[in-house]
């Protein structure tokens, strides 16, 4: 935090309110989805469908989204490695 430059106090505000909004309206969000799998589930069952298609759709897809919307894996290097025909840099010895 660079403490020798002013804060500019409309981003402040902006990233503050954006911040606030989004956590009294993800509880409307998440109840809107409520609704609307209700509704999806209610279509399916009175076009004569079982219980057992939405369950296996939502598993099909969320055996989907877990296999092609992963983070990157963070590889760890154990040693450092040489390449061939390059030197290092290090301090010329005495």
């Amino acid at each position: 935090m660079n403490l020798s430059k002013p804060a500019n106090p409309v981003r402040s505000y902006a990233f503050g309110s954006v911040f606030a909004a989004l956590i009294l309206l993800s509880p409307v969000l998440a109840f809107l989805v409520v609704i609307a799998a209700e509704m999806l589930i209610d279509s399916l069952i009175v076009g004569g469908t079982s219980a057992v298609c939405p369950v296996a759709a939502g598993g099909i897809g969320l055996a989907l989204c877990r296999k092609f919307w992963r983070r990157g894996e963070v590889v760890h290097q154990s040693k450092p490695e040489l390449v061939p025909g390059e030197t290092s840099i290090a301090a010329a010895p005495m």
